[in-house]
């Protein structure tokens, strides 16, 4: 037994020398002794970053670009609104009361910019969206993704209203935005959105307007239809008392007013008879004579009021229902992928598994010598 010890002992030193000092028999690694086999095996490292970091670049080229272009919108001025204001003077001259203020047209602005409706009528007539069409099925079910996957987070407004506190004035305005695979093509949907988003909202506003004169001509005319049927009751009814004062004038001899012969008559208060047979005669025929309303100021007004509405034009506007703080541009910074964050990122994430393939390396290559 003895006879074999050295040799169990030589064979022990010859294992443990082929054994890395930095690495006992627990196989236990200390901070230095990693380091050191990192500062070893740099380049290793070094290459799983950059494989790392040219995947990352890769992989961004292939990822979607995001683009988004930016506007800031306020109320209009009044110098901006010059049609409108003028149709507005018009309608007021005749005492048609409206609500249009700046206010109220930015607010159906972005009433209507929000609109998923006028979103997607907009979207489908792009060249942006037929581009992107070209590329899938052609089928319905894929047009229809395509349109919400387009406008799912691509167009946003926030308002600077953040509460509705009593007496409390806020500068108001609104942020509007659109993004796309390209900045030219954010800039362009977002511009172009907003000019359709005008012309609807001027459109609206005419058809509301014209709705307001044609609801003032209604009233006006169906109260002077009314006028004047009261007015021809009126007139029949005085028509048909003359003629019975007349009758009863005549049967009491009465020819001449009661005045010019010094006389005095008690007159009959429904049917006066004191202008004598040959003045109620006259004076039948006169009113006989007569268009019906024709003494009657106030209606007369309102033929003329309605004459005024008859001839009030309302022409389409095309004034910007908002001011520009900021118009539509073209990015200069990308928001989506962002290739420096994943190079970063990528570059990192190759460090981790560079330093834990070399440290293996080392782990398992002891273990394969012990």
């Amino acid at each position: 037994m003895d006879s074999n010890t050295p040799a169990r002992t030589a064979t022990h030193s010859h294992v443990s020398s082929a054994i890395p000092h930095f690495i006992d028999q627990s196989t236990e690694l200390d901070l230095i002794d990693v380091l050191t086999i990192i500062l070893r095996k740099k380049f290793t490292i070094l290459a799983f970053i950059i494989v790392a970091a040219l995947i990352a670049v890769a992989v961004s080229f292939m990822m979607p670009q995001r683009w988004t272009s930016k506007a800031v919108l306020v109320p209009a001025e009044s110098s901006q609104l010059k049609n409108i204001n003028d149709a507005l003077t018009k309608m007021s001259v005749l005492d048609i009361k409206t609500d249009i203020t700046a206010d109220s047209l930015l607010a159906d602005f972005m009433r209507d910019f929000d609109s998923q409706r006028l979103r997607e009528k907009y979207l489908v007539n792009t060249r942006y969206f037929k581009k992107l069409e070209a590329l899938t099925a052609g089928d319905d079910e894929s047009r229809d993704r395509l349109i919400n996957d387009i406008l799912q987070g691509n167009i946003e407004s926030r308002s600077s209203i953040k509460s509705k506190e009593a007496n409390k004035k806020e500068y108001l305005y609104y942020d509007v935005e659109y993004s796309a695979e390209t900045a030219v093509d954010a800039r362009d949907l977002l511009e172009g959105y907003i000019n359709y988003v005008a012309r609807e909202v001027n459109d609206e506003l005419y058809r509301r307007l014209e709705n307001k004169i044609k609801q003032a001509k209604m009233k006006e005319s169906d109260l002077y239809n009314l006028e004047m049927m009261q007015e021809q009751i009126k007139h029949r009814s005085k028509i048909e008392r003359l003629q019975y004062a007349l009758d009863i004038a005549r049967s009491a001899g009465i020819q001449k007013p009661s005045w010019s012969n010094g006389g005095v008559i008690q007159d009959d208060p429904d049917f006066s008879v004191t202008l004598g047979a040959d003045g109620l005669a006259r004076k039948l025929d006169i009113e006989k004579s007569l268009p019906v309303g024709s003494l009657n100021d106030e209606l007369q007004n309102r033929r003329v009021y309605i004459e005024k509405l008859n001839a009030l034009k309302i022409e389409p506007a095309d004034d910007m229902p908002f001011k520009y703080m900021s118009t539509p541009s073209e990015p200069l910074t990308r928001d989506a992928p962002r290739r420096t964050l994943m190079v970063l990122l990528f570059a990192l994430i190759g460090l981790v598994v560079g330093c834990g393939y070399v440290l293996a390396k080392s782990v398992m290559a002891s273990r394969a010598v012990k």
